[in-house]
């Protein structure tokens, strides 16, 4: 946290002598994989600690534009087309399911999930929409949450084209609601089924 504070703090210097394309720039390839980095291990870690970096996230974007400290963030993100950390995590759960779910990754990874299909032989909804068994336990939350995403993602977001497609449908979930940044992980699951 301590090194994107001092990156936005080039960036509040810099605003004054360079073009905003060149702050974007300076945001996209030194902060934003601060922020991106093992971002599925540590996306649920306390809210203190998360709205830290958000805040960190907004100041940084308000330097970009120029714009007053009490300025609404919600515009911003939406103008450069940046998520929001809470949208960030839920990206790259979204990615690493889709991984998973294609047998991208390794099999150590791989071995942790199981089809609906592998748990009983009969035919269900479940089963027939290519979903992933959630396993009950409390012990591991990371691997609930992201079954959980994967399971309630309609068919249309899974396709060809995955990443764009689901980007835009978090950036339309700010845009359509007025919604402030700090939204719960399960608040855009549950958006996830309004989605057409």
């Amino acid at each position: 946290m301590v090194k994107i504070s001092r990156l936005v703090g080039i960036i509040a210097k810099l605003r004054h002598f360079v073009p905003r394309n060149t702050l974007l720039r300076i945001y996209q390839s030194l902060i934003l994989p601060y922020i991106s980095y093992g971002l599925t291990a540590w996306g649920l870690a306390s809210k203190s600690y998360l709205t830290k970096i958000l805040v960190l996230q907004k100041r940084a974007l308000r330097f970009i534009f120029s714009v007053e400290r009490c300025e609404h963030a919600v515009p911003l993100f939406i103008h450069v087309d940046i998520l929001p950390l809470n949208f960030l995590y839920f990206k790259s759960v979204c990615c690493l399911m889709h991984d998973i779910r294609n047998r991208k990754v390794p099999s150590n990874i791989l071995n942790l999930f199981c089809d609906t299909t592998s748990i009983h032989s009969y035919n269900t909804r479940s089963s027939s929409a290519n979903k992933f068994y959630i396993k009950k336990s409390r012990l591991e939350i990371q691997k609930r949450v992201g079954t959980k995403i994967w399971n309630e993602m309609p068919a249309s977001l899974r396709e060809i084209h995955f990443q764009t497609k689901l980007h835009s449908f978090l950036l339309d979930i700010p845009k359509k609601h007025d919604d402030y940044i700090i939204v719960d992980i399960f608040q855009i699951t549950s958006a996830l089924k309004t989605h057409k």
